[in-house]
């Protein structure tokens, strides 16, 4: 559980750090997509203080479009790929807190060019 949630850091800073790609609306898509994340945990409150405060606002949102240009298509492509693929998971419970997470850390399994804030493999 503890890699599921520095994962969900990581790609949320990864993201909002370090640009996003040239079309603004990947800046809106990964913040709803994190703001529908926080409305599938109460079911498990084992891990929903941790991810309901993990919503994104204006500023993070607007350092994103400040960022257009480092990203490459295929990188764009990834990043809506996470947004649309953390929309898109289910409901967590208790009773399924396990399955929910790998749900989720299937999403977030992708990486960026380092233009785009991925790290260089060499390092």
């Amino acid at each position: 559980m503890k890699k599921l949630l520095i994962g969900l850091v990581a790609t949320s800073s990864l993201v909002f750090g370090a640009g996003c790609g040239g079309d603004e609306e990947i800046c809106e898509d990964f913040a709803d997509a994190f703001t529908s994340l926080s409305k599938k945990v109460d079911g498990c409150p084992e891990i929903s203080p941790f991810i309901s405060d993990l919503r994104l606002g204006e500023e993070e949102i607007n350092q994103c479009k400040e960022s257009l240009s480092s990203c490459t298509d295929a990188d764009k492509d990834k990043i809506r790929g996470a947004a649309d693929c953390i929309s898109g998971v289910s409901q967590c419970r208790s009773a399924n807190l396990e399955a929910w997470a790998n749900e989720l850390e299937r999403c977030l399994n992708f990486t960026v060019s380092e233009g785009c804030g991925g790290v260089d493999d060499d390092e």
